[in-house]
């Protein structure tokens, strides 16, 4: 039976591979030998989704978070932090489904994995959200030693104790991605080789970190462009530097074992923020019994629920509506809903950017994209400014008709999370069809079983795109070997 590995790479940008490709080696081998292409992420493209939906192939609506936050009652705001806990109540992921298949499994570094969850014969080692190694990082717990045996003490997240990576000196982070990252690679190539798993899972934050702090100082076009010479080639450096490591992963695979490269989403230039708390509080959709004195989010604002009928939060345009039946104090009546929606849609697609130019606004509406148990607790609506290359603020105080921001409290960011990221997969039995123009994350994992000759679950919402072409023979010993695994 072929086995996978699923490397992934946060925030690797199809359009930088394409541009560096030449000296990025082993991708383009991967490339030659396989298929590959842009990845279409969820809405929004944020982390903690983007992942949960690449490894269960499932819609948000299914398991009900869009961000690090979420709701799972009609409450003002996303007041509750998400944990491996609660997504494991409401979603299968590969994790949880390959061990019934009898797969000895490992998963490293995947998003919404605090607390490590329990696999069956498994390993894992949890991710960012991680409140620190002493309350556990790993399934089982005897597997710390043996992680901090192979690579010393494990690093969680560029962040530190107390303080976010956008505030941390560009030297410091630099050094710390290379150090968690090498660390993830070590423990991969552990898992394939000397654990000898069937399926391994491992997920590398650092371009993610490297592009939001050092995109500005190569692109001649960002709009904060600074031609520093000692940042110039961070970030082209930092994917060649990938590149090396995933043809060492190459050079650890048998005959048997494949692999898929992909990303949740690109970092791309940010051109500047949309204020939306502000804008709806000045087109009168927010009222707030007073105003803030200083910047503040949208959960300690105070806001007048009796005359407010929309407000926004996080940081990638999501808006909720405040309606009659479902939210405590809501006005809005049910009746009125599709045309205060629309209403809304026109008005936001008509914001400028800040020189007054237009920008290539989407709106997605949450009925229309999203369904499962907890589908209606999503915002009402999902914005792409400009293609993602505008992001949104939910906070409150910039002052009045002062719509526009850039850098947040937690300091510089010069990186949008943009709606495609890169995918590229290679190995025994993947023909080599190149470039694929429609793939999705939720194809990711119908893609690792149609690799693994295992049966993809019926409520899977996406398709293989592994293009494996079988004999006959071929066929009639997959149709076996599935009836063997399911007892007959």
């Amino acid at each position: 039976m072929s086995k996978m590995v699923v490397l992934g790479l946060s925030g690797f940008n199809p359009e930088l591979v394409e541009g560096w490709l030449e000296d990025l080696p082993n991708l383009r081998k991967m490339q030659e030998e396989g298929i590959w292409g842009k990845m279409e992420s969820t809405v929004p493209p944020n982390i903690p989704q983007a992942w949960t939906c690449a490894q269960s192939s499932r819609n948000p609506g299914v398991f009900g978070f869009w961000d690090f936050r979420y709701r799972d009652e009609f409450s003002y705001g996303e007041n509750k932090n998400i944990d491996c806990r609660i997504k494991d109540q409401r979603v299968d992921t590969l994790y949880k489904t390959l061990p019934m298949f009898g797969q000895k499994i490992a998963v490293v570094n995947v998003p919404v994995t605090w607390p490590p969850p329990r696999i069956p014969g498994g390993y894992s080692i949890s991710s960012v959200l991680t409140p620190d190694l002493e309350k556990g990082f790993t399934w089982p717990k005897s597997l710390a030693d043996e992680v901090q045996g192979l690579v010393g003490e494990y690093i969680i997240d560029v962040s530190e104790a107390g303080e976010n990576y956008l505030q941390m000196g560009k030297d410091r982070v630099l050094k710390r991605s290379y150090e968690m990252d090498a660390q993830r690679f070590t423990l991969l190539r552990h898992f394939i080789g000397k654990k000898q798993c069937d399926y391994v899972c491992t997920v590398i934050m650092g371009a993610d970190r490297v592009s939001h702090l050092f995109y500005r100082f190569f692109d001649e076009q960002h709009i904060r462009y600074d031609p520093d010479s000692q940042y110039g080639n961070v970030l082209h450096d930092y994917y060649v530097w990938i590149d090396q490591q995933i043809g060492e992963t190459r050079d650890n695979l048998d005959e048997d074992t494949a692999l898929f490269v992909h990303s949740d989403h690109s970092v791309q230039p940010l051109e500047g923020r949309i204020n939306l708390n502000e804008w709806l509080i000045q087109e009168g959709y927010m009222v707030l019994s007073e105003y803030p004195s200083e910047l503040i989010p949208f959960m300690e604002l105070k806001v007048d629920w009796s005359k407010t009928r929309a407000w926004a939060t996080g940081y990638s345009g999501q808006i909720y509506f405040n309606m009659k039946g479902r939210e405590p104090e809501g006005i809005i009546d049910p009746g009125d809903y599709d045309g205060l929606l629309d209403e809304l849609i026109n008005k936001v697609k008509a914001i400028p950017g800040e020189k007054g130019n237009a920008l290539e606004t989407r709106v997605f509406k949450r009925n229309e994209i999203y369904t499962g148990t907890f589908a209606d607790y999503a915002p009402d609506i999902f914005i792409f400014f400009d293609e993602c290359r505008w992001k949104t603020n939910e906070m409150v105080g910039f002052g009045p008709d002062n719509m526009y921001s850039y850098d947040t409290p937690l300091g510089e960011d010069d990186g949008a999370d943009g709606f495609y990221g890169y995918f590229c997969l290679a190995g025994p039995g993947i023909p080599a069809k190149g470039e694929y123009d429609a793939a999705s994350l939720l194809d990711v994992a119908p893609t690792a079983l149609d690799v693994m000759n295992l049966e993809i679950p019926q409520e899977m919402e996406g398709v293989s795109i592994s293009g494996k072409e079988r004999t006959p023979e071929e066929k009639e010993a997959l149709v076996q070997e599935r009836l063997k695994l399911l007892g007959y």
